[in-house]
């Protein structure tokens, strides 16, 4: 039978790997397959994507950040390599949203504002950079995700 922490955990572990889960697929398959050598005539599309992700991933973020500083509250045992691994997760997850307000998410609120008749002269290399910025999130996402489930992996 799962123990009251093993919910916790896992509801974490599932919440967390969606997320990575969607920036992995929107950065490394959408975005390219909808930026290809005709990416202006799918902007309409990305710019649908980035308005329902910047209506969700605050709040989805969030609340995977709370929970991640709750279940650390209560599982709290120091020195453990559990409560290192999730203490490493949850500093990563703060980083992660920390990097994404100040790296992708203001591209991704100047794409969705874009007029497509009257796109600004840069807006591939904004694209491009925002691409650069998520993998780059992805990366910390992964991180998080594998110290995230190594804590309940120890934990007992």
């Amino acid at each position: 039978m799962l123990e009251f922490f093993d919910v916790l955990f896992l509801i974490l572990i599932v919440s967390t790997g969606a997320i990575l889960g969607n920036e992995f697929s929107i950065g490394f398959l959408i975005h390219p397959a909808l930026s290809g050598a005709e990416g202006e005539r799918f902007l309409p599309a990305i710019q649908v994507f980035a308005r329902l992700f910047g209506k969700i991933m605050p709040f989805w973020m969030a609340g995977t950040s709370l929970f991640h500083l709750v279940l650390l509250v209560v599982t709290w045992s120091w020195p453990s390599i559990s409560t290192v691994a999730l203490l490493l997760a949850t500093l990563l997850w703060i980083i992660v949203i920390i990097f994404s307000v100040v790296g992708p998410v203001p591209i991704n609120n100047r794409v969705k504002a874009w007029d497509i008749r009257n796109l600004p002269a840069d807006w591939r290399a904004q694209r491009q950079r925002w691409d650069q910025l998520n993998a780059i999130r992805v990366v910390m996402i992964v991180a998080a995700f594998v110290a995230l489930v190594e804590s309940y992996r120890t934990l007992g």
